[in-house]
């Protein structure tokens, strides 16, 4: 198989942000289901998660979480800079990512950025 890299997400500096539906395993046809989506954050506190779609045409009912480090999210509780990459096996259609910082309450100069999401098939 080929190496596919597609940003999922590219950090536009609000506390919360849902990139848009992104080619996954399943909708190429691959049989394994393995894809790595990493995550390139400077100085970024916060909440990260990927959600998944077996739709060919998903709307906002058809995404569920797909579990990083055994959690629905994975969370960078202090400023962090560095990529995270996390493996994940399944034959979904589309994936997604997000971003979420409200629930902090600190103003989103504070919390650094996520500057962007790269899925890798």
């Amino acid at each position: 198989m080929s190496m596919r890299n597609t940003n999922m997400l590219v950090g536009n500096g609000s506390l919360d942000q849902t990139g848009g539906a992104t080619r996954a395993d399943g909708y190429y046809g691959f049989a394994d289901g393995m894809q790595t989506v990493a995550f390139y954050v400077k100085n970024f506190r916060g909440r990260v998660f990927i959600e998944a779609s077996v739709s060919d045409n998903p709307t906002e009912a058809d995404w569920f979480p797909i579990g990083l480090s055994n959690l629905s999210h994975y969370d960078f509780e202090e400023p962090a800079t560095r990529v995270e990459t996390f493996n994940i096996v399944g034959n979904f259609v589309y994936l997604r990512a997000r971003i979420q910082r409200s629930h902090l309450g600190l103003p989103v100069t504070d919390l650094g950025n996520c500057e962007r999401v790269v899925l890798s098939l």
